[in-house]
């Protein structure tokens, strides 16, 4: 959302690239820590409270998805040239449905969202077509320093971790030297 913000004033190119913050985690997800859970439970939690005043509904499960296969669903869309679709797709379905990343059906949806065909996804993913190329992004962000998701990394000069508001992306353009649009 703060990145949409950002290109109505600003030219940006926007790349997404894979990160496994919990790596551990199996193929059936593993359950939420109970601190999170807890501080979940709050009506203050800084997340819900941006997301509420975003409009955007948000939904939070009890259990954490393996993001395996919706990353190697993302580089299928790359090379299919529906990245932002269905990165958008995979979002909608994970924050605001509190979808499974790691289900083939899932995966399915949002690949028909993002209008590409999901059978041809699926072989994808049943042949590990793009595994290689996800565990190279995942060495390259460990190999920078990523430990945060997400993670925005401005002409790879300077970057902002984790899920900050407005201002600091602002802040990062100015420092950049970055022009606003006209």
């Amino acid at each position: 959302m703060e990145i949409e913000k950002l290109r109505k004033d600003y030219e940006l190119e926007v790349d997404w690239k894979p990160f496994f913050l919990r790596p551990e985690t199996p193929p059936e997800g593993m359950p939420v820590p109970a601190y999170i859970l807890e501080k979940m439970k709050d009506p203050n939690e800084p997340l819900k409270l941006r997301a509420a005043r975003e409009g955007l509904k948000m939904v939070r499960g009890d259990r954490i998805p393996s993001t395996r296969r919706a990353h190697e669903a993302v580089e299928f869309a790359r090379a299919h040239g529906k990245l932002e679709p269905l990165h958008a797709a995979l979002l909608k379905r994970y924050w605001e449905e509190g979808q499974d990343l790691y289900s083939l059906e899932v995966l399915r949806g949002a690949a028909t969202d993002a209008g590409l065909d999901p059978d041809q996804l699926v072989r994808a993913l049943e042949s590990g077509t793009y595994r290689a190329a996800v565990e190279q992004g995942v060495r390259e962000a460990q190999e920078i320093g990523i430990g945060a998701v997400p993670t925005f990394i401005f002409n790879d000069a300077f970057a902002i971790q984790g899920a900050e508001e407005q201002p600091a992306f602002r802040a990062a353009m100015e420092r950049l030297g970055e022009k606003r649009k006209q």
